[in-house]
């Protein structure tokens, strides 16, 4: 389909060459700005891929995730993480480009199970890495939200029969606030990891608005590369099962944290885009009580102008400042 360039997001395929892109580029932040900086008014795209893993991306993965529980394993009979194994793990780990709706569908199907940190660590970083190619990030950024998120519960094995506990003593319950601080604390004292990687351990459950933990940081406080890295993590925890909660589906998960400001909504908004939520066609509700279609986009991709169902009264929610999408059908 030939759209606008005001109505391209991040995730959409380019169908044909445009300058310096060639066809089959899937669009990142970076791409779209180069495209405008062109003046480019029109490209002809092709909507997010959305789709499961193939057979042997899933054995691969399933292999990983066994790998990942030998490195846990040692770590529970106290033998101290090995940066050089976590480098040589993640660098396998992004060797394959997963779409996002294949990374959340494998992850969020799989079974219940007491120690989530083994699956949650992988998950983590799959959708961390994803969001940050499409913001336009460097590589070793997005490496560094990879070995993050493998060291980041690795205290956890310090305190494994706790995880799944839904009751803690107050004495507990202050550990589990401090196991960012006690991951950060086991990595290796040179400089073999860059400083990154440790405060986005140490932050990865601090929120924007100050109402996270350990050290209950506001955004102005965090490293820049922290915000996305929370809203993998969240994400994550939300879409998961756990022993004593159900699991949000990806819709309800991104709309619980849009709406809520302890939240990046740059991260956000790739996260929703990724997962093909605001398509054109896809059937919304809005906070009005109107059913209508999505029809184009605006330039904010959460207030596109919908088309009402019956009435066919066209909504632009980018000029509606009380009328949002509560829903996706």
């Amino acid at each position: 389909m030939r759209l606008a360039i005001s109505n391209v997001h991040v995730g959409m395929t380019l169908l044909t060459s445009v300058s310096s892109l060639e066809a089959g580029t899937k669009l990142t932040n970076e791409h779209l700005r180069l495209l405008r900086f062109l003046k480019v008014g029109a490209i002809d795209v092709a909507p997010v891929e959305c789709r499961h893993l193939t057979r042997d991306e899933e054995i691969d993965l399933c292999a990983k995730v066994l790998q990942y529980e030998r490195h846990y394993n040692q770590w529970e009979e106290r033998i101290a993480p090995n940066p050089y194994e976590a480098l040589e793990f993640v660098h396998q780990l992004f060797k394959r480009e997963y779409p996002l709706s294949a990374i959340v569908t494998f992850f969020t199907n799989q079974s219940l199970r007491k120690n989530h940190v083994i699956h949650h660590a992988i998950y983590r970083a799959l959708v961390a890495k994803t969001l940050s190619k499409y913001r336009g990030d460097e590589h070793r950024i997005q490496f560094d939200y990879g070995v993050a998120s493998y060291f980041a519960d690795a205290s956890y094995a310090k305190i494994r029969k706790w995880s799944h506990m839904r009751y803690f003593t107050k004495m507990e319950r202050e550990l589990l606030y401090q196991h960012p601080l006690v991951s950060f604390a086991m990595l290796p004292q040179d400089q073999t990891l860059r400083t990154r990687v440790g405060k986005l351990i140490a932050e990865h459950h601090e929120r924007l608005d100050g109402s996270g933990f350990p050290n209950r940081l506001e955004e102005r406080a965090l490293h820049p590369a922290s915000p996305l890295f929370i809203v993998a993590d969240r994400f994550c925890q939300l879409t998961a099962p756990r022993t004593f909660r159900a699991a949000l589906t990806a819709e309800e998960a991104y709309f619980y944290m849009w709406q809520n400001e302890a939240y990046d909504g740059e991260a956000l908004t790739f996260l929703a885009t990724l997962l093909g939520f605001y398509e054109v066609g896809r059937t919304v509700l809005l906070s009005s009580g109107v059913r209508g279609t999505i029809q184009r986009y605006t330039p904010s991709v959460e207030q596109p102008v919908v088309i009402a169902e019956p009435t066919q009264e066209t909504y632009d929610l980018s000029q509606l400042d009380e009328v949002r999408i509560v829903a996706f059908q």
